[in-house]
Order: C-alpha cells, then structure tokens, then sequence
C-alpha cells in the first residue's frame, strides 16, 4: 500500500489534540465506516489480562545453608562405629558416630584431678572457719584458706568448660562428676531429622580436631532458584507464583546485583510441600505474575517508532493513537497497558495505513 492515503482517493481528516503528551500527543484520525473498509482497517476487541507468564527458566532446587549441618570432633578421635550410611534418613536423636579421644580422656581426668582436691580444700576451709571462730587460727590464715578455695572453685570451671567446649554436654559432665569415671567412648545423635548426604570417615579411622565427618542436609524449607534476565526481574514482584512439574513455589528473595557478563538477576521461590524433593535438581520453571490494567493485543495491532510503541483505539470519529507498554509478549500477541478499558477496540490490520495518515499531517 502506498505511503501516501491520498493515492488512494480517499480524503482523511486528521485532528490533533494537543494535551502535551510525548512524540506524538494525543491524535484522533477521523475515518469513515466505508474509508476503514477500503483501507482493510479490521478492528478487534482488547483481551483484559489478571496473570501474565515468563518462561520457562531453568531453575534449580536448593536448601537453606542453616539446613546443611555437619559433624565433627572439637578433638582428635579414632572412629570406633557408624551408625549410618550415605543417603539414609535419619531421625533426630538417632546414633551416627561412637568416637574415642585420648586428648578427651585426659580432658576428663585433669577436671577429676580439680574436683578432688576442690573437695579436699572445700573440707579444710569449712574446718578453717570453725577454728577461727574458735580462735584458734588467726585471721590470715584464714584469709589464705578463702583464697586457696577461690583458686580451686576456678580450676574446677576451667576444666568444665574445656570439656564442654570439646564436645561434653552438661549430662556427661554431671554423670561425670558423680562417677569419677571417665566417659571413653563418645556418641554423637543427630540434632535434626534429615538426609545423610556425605559419610567422610571409616570405622578405625583417626581424625582431626574440626574434621567434617558426615554431612547431613535437614528437614527444612526448600527453594528453587533462577536466574533471570534483568528485563524480566522487574516484572517479577515478591509473591509471583513458580510452577515446574508438579511443585508450586512462591517468590521469596529477589536479588538486587545484577551479573555484570549475563546481565541477569538471581531469584529465590520458597517451594510448598516440598517433601522428598531432590535437592540440586533441575527444572523448567514458569513464574506467573498478578497484573491490574493489562490488555493482551495481537502483535498486527502494535506499530513502533522510536523504540515507542503505540496502538490505534477505536472511537467514535476514527481511531486515537495511544502510547502503550509491553509488559510480556508471547508468540501472536502481546500484554501491554495503557489507556485502555474493557470493551475497547484497536485497529488490528493495516496499521501502518493509519500510521500514514498521521504521518502525511505531520508534512
């Protein structure tokens, strides 16, 4: 079709309203019934859109560093028993590991050591007071005998807290100040129901202060995360719906850095009844945005100029040419908003007949 409307013996009165708008304003281009048919102008009704969809995006299932939890030894150990395999779940308070330590067994004779002589000079200053009430003892003597039992109550907390802050618990501590006997062989339970995803050592096996041992990924929250293109990350609002197999997952952590080389963006979706998922999986995963005043148009109805697009809405005269917004676009239409209502009409053929005409008064 040629450039000019002219060519066509049609005779189209354009009128402009100018309300200060951008690039081209408001414009009405006034248009017969007859003149519409002529031009093959067809119109069709605006689709009000609730969701829009991206995707799909590979994304991958992954767990909250707080649920990776790993056991070790605060002190060197032989490793005398596992309890458990790789892969087996296991229960809170289960057995996974029976360890011996000679640096624990002198550990626990050094706070045997303090108790005992704690007790001696507990008795002899106990008796101390009662002399000195007597008069029998002076008054420095007793001063000494309170400063010796000060020093002995320290060596007995000392000890306590070496033994605590390599591995005793405060019911191994007390079985321990009640027997007097050395604990020589030391259980480690699991602290939380979960998976066992790494076993480190062998039965017979001496092992490191720190050594993580067996790894264990624990009952907790899942996620499936994606990295998405900036142009879509800010159409992506916290809340957005992920749907990938047969899993539902809700937007929970957008990031704010954006990878310099793949201009993306990392999002985090907490996944719903994420029961024997499997972590590091990979899926294809569709997000799902609510959107208020959205259309969705076929791509014919859209024109373009100046990285600005624009659609034609029916009105009574003619047609007004609108600024609108892509907010997604599929494979025949696009979503976008604008000055659109329900029930509106856009020209959807011959677009570029109407941008003409514009265009022809604009010479």
């Amino acid at each position: 079709m040629h450039s000019k409307i002219t060519a066509l013996g049609l005779k189209i009165v354009i009128t402009t309203h100018l309300l200060g708008f951008a690039l081209f304003g408001a414009q009405t281009i006034e248009i017969s019934q007859k003149q519409q048919k002529d031009l093959g102008v067809k119109c069709q009704a605006v689709t009000k859109v609730e969701t829009i969809s991206f995707g799909p995006y590979n994304g991958v299932v992954i767990l909250d560093k707080n649920d990776i939890y790993s056991i070790s030894s605060n002190v060197e150990s032989i490793v005398k028993e596992i309890h458990v395999r790789k892969l087996e779940y296991v229960k809170k308070g289960q057995k996974l590991l029976t360890l011996k330590s000679n640096e624990l067994l002198t550990l626990q004779q050094e706070y045997i050591q303090a108790l005992l002589e704690s007790d001696n000079i507990n008795q002899n200053h106990e008796r101390n007071i009662k002399l000195y009430a007597e008069g029998i003892i002076s008054n420095k003597k007793l001063l000494e005998s309170e400063k010796l039992k000060r020093s002995s109550d320290l060596d007995v907390r000392l000890t306590a807290n070496q033994l605590l802050t390599n591995g005793f618990n405060e019911a191994m501590l007390k079985t321990l100040q009640a027997t007097s006997r050395p604990i020589v062989e030391k259980t480690i339970y699991a602290s939380q129901d979960g998976t066992v995803y790494e076993v480190n050592v062998n039965i017979g096996e001496y092992v490191q202060a720190d050594y993580k041992m067996i790894q264990i990924y624990a009952d907790g929250t899942r996620f499936i995360q994606l990295t998405l293109p900036v142009k879509i990350v800010k159409n992506v609002s916290i809340g957005d719906i992920c749907t990938f197999d047969s899993y539902r997952a809700k937007v929970s952590a957008i990031g704010n850095v954006v990878n310099s080389a793949s201009q993306s963006v990392e999002v985090r979706a907490t996944i719903e009844n994420a029961k024997d998922i499997m972590i590091n999986r990979v899926y294809e995963v569709t997000l799902t945005d609510a959107i208020s005043d959205a259309f969705k148009v076929t791509k014919n109805a859209l024109v373009f100029d100046e990285n600005r697009s624009y659609l034609f809405k029916k009105v009574p005269l003619g047609f007004e040419m609108i600024e609108v917004k892509i907010i997604s676009e599929g494979v025949n239409c696009y979503v976008v908003t604008g000055d659109l209502s329900v029930g509106d009409e856009v020209a959807a053929s011959s677009t570029s007949a109407l941008l003409s005409a514009r265009e022809s008064k604009s010479e």
